[in-house]
Order: C-alpha cells, then structure tokens, then sequence
C-alpha cells in the first residue's frame, strides 16, 4: 500500500516543529557572524528536510509494486538476454542530500543456459550480472541518484585531485571516502565512454545523444582546431607483485592526449557565441582522433558547410589527418582553409633570433619586427630568404631547422590572404583548451593514470570545460544498466 500526500505533510510538519527554534534564531542575528553561523545551519536544516523528503518519495515509488511491475515489462522487454526474478535484496541507495536509503527491490537474474553445469572457473564477463528494474528505469547507477553521480563526478573530473573534490563535497554536505569517489566518477566515465564507442560504430553519425538534433554546421562558416599534450599512463610490468608493496612494479610513460575543438565563425571573423564549442580528445593511438572528428563533423552535416577554416601548430600529424579526412568525406576544396597558428610561426622566429650570439636586445627586437610584419603580409619566401643569410656559421643547422619549419608550411602561412577573407590567424583557443582539459587535471606532478580511466575523464572533461556537461550527463542517466 503506498504512502499518500497526508504522509508527506507530516513529514515537513515534524521537521519544522522539531527545528522551529533554530529557525526562528534568525531573528535574533546581530553582526555578520551571527548571519553567517545561522545561514550556515539553515542549510543543514534544509539539507535534512531534502533527505527526509528524498527518502519518502524513493521508498514510495520504488518499492510501489505496480511501478515494479511497469519497471520490470519497460526494462527486460528491451534486452536480448532472459530474465528470471532471483530474490528481493536489500537495496541501498545515497542521494544528494548526503543520506543513504535502504530499499527492498525486486532483482532478476540471466536466465540459466541448459546444458553441462559449469564446473568452476572464472565467470564470463557478463555470466551472473544481475537487473533491478525498478532502479535502471529511474537511470540509478553506481548506488547513486543521478544527481549524487553527476554532482560527484562532476566534482572529480574538475580537478585537481580526489582529495579536493572530496572537500568540495563536504561543503555539500556529501561525505564519501576518496574510495567511494572514484569507484563512481569511474563508472560514469566508462559509462560514457561505452557510448561514444557505439557512437563510433554507428552507421548513423545522428542516431546518439553526444550530438543535440538541432545542431548543425549547415551554411555556417566552421572553424576546426586541433593540438595535443601530454600525459603519464601507467603499465604494469611483467612479473609477480613485491611483497614489499603487494603491487606490480610500473613504467610511467608520456602519451600524446589529441584534441579536437569545432566552433563556428561569423562574417565579420569573430567567434559566434551563441554557438557552444564542440570539444572531445582521445588518448588512442592509431585512427582514434579521426574517426572522432569524423563523427561529430558527419553529425553535424558538415558537407552543407558554407566554409571551413583549419588551424593549428606544425605538427604533421595534424594536416596529414585533415588532408585525409576532407579527401574521404569528398568536400569541395575550394571551401577550405588551412592556416599554421601566427604565433607559433613568430615563436620559430624567435630561436633564430635568440641564437644570435653577437645581437643586442635591439637588434634582435628590430629583425623580429620587421619579419613579423613580413609574415603578416604573407611574404614566406621573405622570410626564409632572411633566414638563409643566417644559416651559417655555429648555429647553421638550428637555422635551417627553422628553415625547413617554414618551407613546409608556407602554403599554410599566406596570412594576408586569410586576413581578408575574415577568418582568424591564430590557434590559441585550442591551446587554452589544452591547459584546461590536459594540463590542470590529468597533468598533475605525480600523477600517472590508468589508460582507460585517463581516456574517460578527459572525454568528459572535454564536454565540461566545452560547457555541455548536461549532453553527457543525460547520456549517461539514461543509458540502460548493463546496456
């Protein structure tokens, strides 16, 4: 039998008689301690009044046996797999009011294979997991409320370590163990994760949540960047764990986490910003950062881009990517742009000039000024010109170096050209991004990361620092437990 509105009402009416003198307090308040103390138990009060009420609603719904019942035809009808209803366990369930609820739930069980018995052994990965319907139709995964996982994941991932997201909680009134947040800000990553993957291997780049159906690159002028930074992921080695440790012995290596970065420019060559920058990386090796970009572009309706404007650093592996990505996806090259970032070109400059043992700081200010204004005019061959006329001597070698840097790119550093056709020069958005995403979370000092772990935190750290957190997070609530 559920519980009705009346119970509800009692409820409130016996916290607020219980608390009626604290609360009143308030009226009482004489300096800004007295405000500050008092506001600060207000919202503890109100905390226990929000637990009291989450807990009544949780028990009234989720233990109601009819919402059992359209939970369990909702949930199991969609999956391949037979159920069997096993038993009725206690549940327990932590919400963002910082309590926990215990509930009876009805828990199914894969349905037994007919044949030989097993005889031991490890299960199979997906042997013996088991379904609370009730739970997966109202998206509780990790023990968690939606809510409670998306506020502490969102609290892990922001960094800088488990230590302050653990702090930043408590100020919630959330008290969890270093443990407890990891286990679920991990499950929310590999969650999503599992739906980028399918995402991937979709035939349909429209048919996901990641993408809102309403975004489009459609007769806009499209920017795209991409850059990459480093991080330590952690390998164990081979061999059995120290008895000293009770762990395996590890190597530390860099790898390159690759980031891309779509946003939208308008005529006048300023960043639209009612458009949200679209930003996504992977620590993948191999096709990963394109079959990435590849995606969000294809569902997005890139070919019905009015321009699309490239930029970045020297890097090879960029511009080799987007020659092959733009070749594959057949757009029309008259549409495109690419341009080598201005003042990364600048910065290579600026080694020659640093070089020069018998220059002055004025010296050396005047040649670079008047090379940089050279660049900016597009005069490349200018400037290796200049370059020559340096590339003898003890530091040759770094000269032609530089030398080559811009003979390569030179096609891509025709700035005058792309100064008038308002597109931007530069690609320090990307890099900014770079620090944001990379370097103030997965960067720390002492820091090495598990591969799968490090590839879920800066996915979602990329839709964070991206501002389109609520994307992934309802992606996550709502995918299926065990789907």
């Amino acid at each position: 039998m559920s519980l009705s509105h009346p119970d509800l009402k009692n409820i409130v009416e016996e916290w607020l008689d219980s608390n009626a003198d604290d609360i009143v307090l308030g009226l009482n308040v004489e300096s800004p301690n007295d405000l500050l103390e008092y506001e600060r138990n207000l919202f503890l009060l109100l905390m226990q009044l929000g637990a009291l009420i989450m807990a009544w609603i949780l028990k009234t719904r989720l233990q109601d046996p009819s919402f059992q019942k359209y939970a369990e035809q909702r949930v199991l009808s969609n999956r391949t797999t037979s159920y069997r209803h096993a038993t009725n366990p206690n549940t327990s369930v932590n919400t963002l009011f910082g309590n926990t609820v215990k509930l009876k739930l009805r828990y199914f069980l894969p349905e037994r294979r007919r044949g030989r018995k097993r005889k031991g052994g490890k299960r199979g990965k997906r042997n013996g997991v088991g379904v609370i319907p009730a739970l997966d139709m109202l998206g509780i995964q990790f023990k968690s409320t939606p809510a409670l996982a998306s506020e502490v994941t969102q609290s892990v991932i922001e960094g800088p370590s488990m230590g302050a997201a653990k702090q930043r909680l408590l100020r919630r009134c959330i008290s969890f163990d270093i443990k407890t947040l990891r286990r679920i800000s991990e499950s929310f990553a590999a969650v999503g994760l599992k739906i980028r993957d399918a995402w991937l291997r979709e035939d349909n780049p429209h048919n996901t949540p990641l993408v809102p159906e309403c975004e489009s690159l459609r007769g806009k002028r499209v920017l795209i960047s991409m850059d990459g930074g480093r991080v330590r992921i952690r390998k164990n080695k081979r061999g059995r764990i120290s008895k000293k440790n009770k762990r395996h012995k590890y190597n530390t290596d860099w790898q390159e986490p690759k980031l891309i970065m779509i946003r939208t420019i308008t005529d006048n060559g300023e960043i639209d910003q009612e458009f949200k920058a679209i930003v996504d990386g992977t620590i993948e090796k191999k096709d990963a950062i394109y079959h990435l970009l590849n995606a969000h572009l294809l569902a997005r309706d890139i070919q019905y881009a009015s321009h699309i404007h490239c930029t970045g650093d020297g890097a090879h592996w960029i511009w080799n990517l987007l020659v092959r990505l733009f070749d594959d996806l057949g757009l029309d090259s008259s549409k495109i742009t690419c341009v080598v970032d201005f003042y990364h070109a600048v910065e290579h400059l600026s080694i020659v000039a640093d070089g020069r043992r018998g220059w002055n700081k004025w010296k050396r200010g005047k040649w670079m000024k008047r090379l940089k204004r050279m660049l900016k005019k597009g005069d490349v061959e200018g400037v290796i010109d200049e370059l020559k006329k340096l590339a003898r001597g003890r530091n040759a070698k770094a000269v032609k170096t530089q030398i080559g840097y811009f003979e390569k790119n030179k096609e891509r550093m025709r700035y005058n050209v792309i100064k008038e056709k308002k597109l931007p020069i530069g690609s320090g958005a990307i890099e900014s991004v770079i620090r944001q995403v990379i370097n103030m979370r997965l960067k720390n000092a002492g820091t090495f990361w598990n591969l799968e772990n490090a590839e879920g935190f800066l996915h979602l750290r990329s839709y964070l620092k991206g501002k389109r957190w609520k994307i992934i997070e309802q992606a996550v609530i709502n995918h299926p437990l065990g789907g």
